[in-house]
């Protein structure tokens, strides 16, 4: 029996889009975080002693809240690029199919996305125009 090769998915289709949303992504959860560890600080930090305000630096609550940050600024990046490219997959399919049709390859077959990609909408569009532009190219006599 023959082995299939099988074929490695490339998740970083278009660079700019891709990582301009992740990057907006992480700055926002930066945001968050930082609200979030200055206002748990400001509880955390200063104490009342005695009636006195006095601050009581605790490292250990810093390092804490830096380690959870870095966790889920990785999940976030690793999400995003996922999510991504179930939305820059059929741009590029399509981009790819219409340059073929333009350069008079017009598919016969019908237009598939991935089960998990955006816009399965666009399949059906896709395949009547490429199906109508084969009818134009048939009638011209081509």
């Amino acid at each position: 029996m023959e082995k299939v090769k099988k074929a490695r998915r490339k998740y970083i289709l278009d660079k700019p889009f891709q990582f301009g949303y992740v990057s907006i992504l992480v700055f926002l959860q930066f945001c968050v975080a930082v609200s979030v560890g200055l206002v748990i600080s400001y509880f955390y930090l200063f104490v009342f002693n005695h009636g006195n305000l006095t601050i009581q630096h605790n490292y250990a609550l810093s390092l804490q809240w830096a380690i959870v940050l870095g966790t889920l600024s990785f999940v976030l990046i690793i999400w995003g690029i996922a999510y991504t490219h179930r939305i820059i997959g059929p741009v590029y399919k399509t981009r790819i199919l219409l340059r073929a049709a333009a350069s008079g390859n017009i598919p016969r077959d019908k237009i598939k996305f991935r089960k998990n990609d955006k816009f399965k909408g666009l399949e059906d569009d896709l395949t009547s125009c490429f199906e109508t532009m084969q009818k134009y190219k048939q009638s011209s006599g081509e």
